[in-house]
Order: structure tokens, then C-alpha cells, then sequence
């Protein structure tokens, strides 16, 4: 209830701006490599592009991020997790963009019946933008189910939402919404270990985004993430 409560009364659009919608393509590389029997380090690589012309090959890029995290994960039910991420704007920009983001997270994942799984993701940034500091904090919950395919493989179709508080703004200024699904392309289940080793994992999506303190008010973005676990 809170959490809707909260949905509802930090996403109404600011009066004074027109709404505004952007198409975008999320292409990214996830790292995941054990270190120890609880630890493992994580290593990203992303980047936003336009595709006003639904044309992803000639899309504008407009901004990167590349970041390096370590996870602590104590059991099956707890992922914790700290990192640097560094993005910047690309191409063509008319306000050039540069962050520095020191990031923690603590994932609370529960089992629920008919194999369902529940994640609740709370996550900090302390952000410097352009010089400037400011914090943000992230809530996404999720749910997902493992579907046995053939010859070993599985797929997870899954849903999230999450909602953003800004201190720049003061204001739950941010939803999203999530559906799609992981394919792993190696057999051996995915849900069932917690640290897949030796995986390649195929993640597509489609987002909703909604910022009611942005001149891109709304965003539809396709998603393709490829993770490889070590």
C-alpha cells in the first residue's frame, strides 16, 4: 500500500511542461565473476540510443556507462552489493553530461508458491553530476518464474515496477515498468543457483519510463542485456 501510495502521488506530471515521449534502444555487457564461495565481483557496460527513426543501427547515442561492484551474498534470500559507475554523455549533446555514482544495494529475494520469485531491490546513489552532489534512492520489486525449455535450457519470463526519490528534485520524480524475459543459452538452471557458473544469459525487455521533472517525460525503451557468468 505504501508503496503505491507513494507511486501515485510522486508521478504526476508538472503542470508547466509538455509531455513528451522518446523511443530508445538499451543495449548492455554484465560481467559476473566468483571470487570466493560468497563473494563475486560484478562489471557493467550500457549505453542509451535514440531510435526516433526505428532505425537502431544509424540511432544517436546519448549517454555510457561503464561501473565495477563487488557482491556479498550470505545466503539464498540476501544479495548485497557496492560499486562505482562512471556514465557520460555521447555524441552530439547539447548539455554535455558527466557522473561519478558510488552506488550500495540490498536484495531481499523470497520463494513463493507455484515457484515464483520475489525480489525486492532498495539501492543508494550518491551521485556527482556534472560536480554537483546529489542523493537518489531506488526501490524495484519484481517477480519472475523458471520455465524448463529443452536440452537443459530454461527460460524466466519476469515483471518489475520501481520508483526513484531525487534529491535534486524532492520529489518521487520517477517510475518504471518492466516485462521480459532471461534465456539462458548454456544449460543448467538459472533461479534454482544462486551463482550460475560457466552461463551465458540472454536478457530482453520492454520499459516504461516515467519522469515528471524531465523535459523527456516519458520513455519506451527496448532492452538487450548479455551476461556472462565465470
Amino acid at each position: 500500500m505504501l508503496f503505491l501510495f507513494v507511486f501515485v502521488i510522486g508521478t504526476q506530471p508538472a503542470k508547466a511542461q509538455q509531455s513528451v515521449t522518446r523511443n530508445e534502444f538499451w543495449p548492455e555487457i554484465d560481467v559476473y565473476i566468483d571470487v570466493k564461495p560468497k563473494v563475486r565481483l560484478y562489471l557493467l557496460g550500457t549505453i542509451s540510443k535514440s531510435v526516433e527513426d526505428g532505425e537502431i543501427r544509424n540511432a544517436q547515442g546519448f549517454e555510457a556507462q561503464i561501473g565495477a561492484h563487488v557482491d556479498y551474498i550470505p545466503n539464498d534470500h540476501i544479495i548485497l552489493r557496492a560499486g562505482y559507475r562512471f556514465g557520460a554523455s555521447v555524441g552530439d549533446a547539447d548539455e554535455p553530461y558527466k557522473e561519478h555514482r558510488v552506488l550500495t544495494e540490498q536484495t531481499l529475494r523470497k520463494l513463493l508458491p507455484c515457484e515464483l520469485l520475489l525480489s525486492d531491490r532498495n539501492r543508494e546513489d550518491f551521485r556527482f553530476v556534472n560536480g554537483d552532489f546529489s542523493f537518489r534512492y531506488r526501490n524495484r520489486v519484481s517477480i519472475e518464474r523458471e520455465v524448463d525449455l529443452f536440452r537443459g535450457r530454461t527460460i524466466t519470463p519476469y515483471a518489475s515496477a520501481e520508483i526513484f526519490y531525487d534529491t535534486r528534485t524532492s520529489a518521487w520524480n520517477r517510475n518504471r515498468f518492466a516485462v521480459g524475459f532471461q534465456q539462458s543459452l548454456r544449460r543448467g538452471p538459472l533461479r534454482k543457483m544462486l551463482l550460475p557458473k560457466r552461463q551465458v544469459v540472454l536478457d530482453l525487455y520492454f520499459m516504461r519510463q516515467n519522469d515528471s521533472r524531465s523535459e523527456t517525460q516519458h520513455v519506451n525503451a527496448i532492452g538487450a542485456a548479455l551476461a556472462f557468468y565465470f
